[in-house]
């Protein structure tokens, strides 16, 4: 039924699909999805029914709800008459899953973070401004979905359906909220071409993303400084998903955002 860099669906029959992980050392993160999608499900959020786990030569997968409505990216771009409705959809919805409270089974998002600013791809000056900036972080109790933009958001009979929860941790909502600004703004989106042709969608981007905003801020309170001192932390992190298209500005970002802690650093290294 499709595939993506970390996992494989299968249809089972008119009802359910198998979502294969690519690789047998994911089992931790299928169990932390499952967790997640129960939990979310047990609260009334939007998600795919969970059923069961199991193995496929070795690989990890979960057996879930069969959605065949389009996502909401695809939405827009092909019937463009229903874009008002859609960052409304999505502010409401996102308000809704931070609501609820993750369980203390989930990993906490600073760990994670801390994880993957050590990578190599992180520029070495921007990983130890980005690690001490993480340390005075919250740490929070609610659920991060930690890819939510309108492409892990599916039409189903009644409503809607969040998908896509490989990222999910305990965290600070602000942190959830600040990934999706970079996701909604500036992410690359596949399929779509080259930059040159990207770069005009700009403009739609960012009304979007603050008609999402508008529409979550009705719903739940945003802490507007926490957003911001969580979003160069979360750039300089995302570098660790190694997407060329994306590197330049997500080292623009992380770098404005720790401009301050970088020299700092330079300062004492000097």
């Amino acid at each position: 039924m499709g595939s993506g860099r970390e996992a494989e669906v299968f249809a089972i029959d008119e009802d359910r699909v198998l979502r294969l992980a690519r690789r047998p050392d994911m089992r931790e993160a299928v169990e932390r999805e499952q967790l997640a999608l129960s939990t979310a499900s047990r609260s009334g959020a939007p998600v795919p029914a969970v059923y069961e786990t199991l193995e496929v030569d070795g690989r990890p997968g979960l057996v879930l709800e069969r959605l065949e409505g389009a996502d909401l990216l695809t939405t827009m771009l092909t019937r463009p008459w229903k874009l008002p409705a859609m960052p409304r959809v999505l502010g409401r919805l996102h308000a809704s899953l931070h609501e609820i409270r993750a369980p203390a089974e989930l990993p906490e998002l600073r760990g994670e973070l801390r994880r993957r600013l050590e990578s190599e791809l992180v520029p070495e000056a921007l990983r130890a401004a980005a690690i001490r900036a993480l340390a005075a972080l919250p740490e929070g109790d609610r659920l991060y979905h930690g890819d939510f933009h309108p492409g892990n958001v599916l039409r189903r009979a009644g409503g809607y359906a969040v998908i896509d929860w490989k990222n999910v941790a305990r965290a600070d909502p602000a942190a959830d909220l600040a990934r999706t600004r970079l996701l909604m703004i500036g992410a690359w989106i596949p399929g779509l071409g080259s930059r040159l042709l990207q770069l005009p969608l700009a403009p739609f981007r960012w009304l979007l993303y603050a008609a999402y905003m508008r529409a979550y801020r009705r719903a739940r309170a945003v802490d507007r400084k926490s957003l911001t001192v969580w979003r160069p932390v979360l750039a300089a992190a995302r570098l660790a998903e190694d997407i060329p298209q994306e590197r330049r500005r997500l080292i623009r970002i992380a770098r404005r955002g720790l401009n301050h802690r970088i020299a700092a650093l330079d300062e004492g290294m000097s």
